[in-house]
């Protein structure tokens, strides 16, 4: 990250899930936070009281997230290439009809 935000001393954040760093003990990130106030237009308490949150988890998850602004817009980019690169149903064709029955699965 870019100023690095010392996950190491902080109360409220760490950095397990995906190696992005989010609310310790809960699978959200500081990116969803980020999201919530500045696309959303949350406050701060209301994130705090929908998730059951101590307040100041939020207020760090944002200062964590202001100090590294350009580590996030770049996840954004690489998750939003990664999206469009995956396979979707659409992308799948079958040449034949497939009989169940061929298919050695219990059901």
């Amino acid at each position: 990250m870019g100023r690095e935000y010392d996950l190491s001393q902080s109360e409220y954040l760490a950095q397990e899930i995906e190696s992005t760093p989010h609310i310790r003990s809960r699978r959200i990130t500081v990116r969803d936070i980020g999201a919530l106030v500045h696309k959303r237009k949350l406050m701060p308490a209301t994130i705090a009281d929908r998730f059951e949150l101590p307040e100041a988890a939020v207020h760090e998850a944002l200062v964590c997230y202001h100090l590294n602004h350009e580590y996030f817009a770049e996840l954004d980019v690489s998750r939003r290439r990664s999206n469009e690169a995956a396979i979707t149903p659409d992308d799948i064709s079958i040449e034949e009809p497939v009989d169940a029955s061929e298919l050695d699965v219990d059901c």
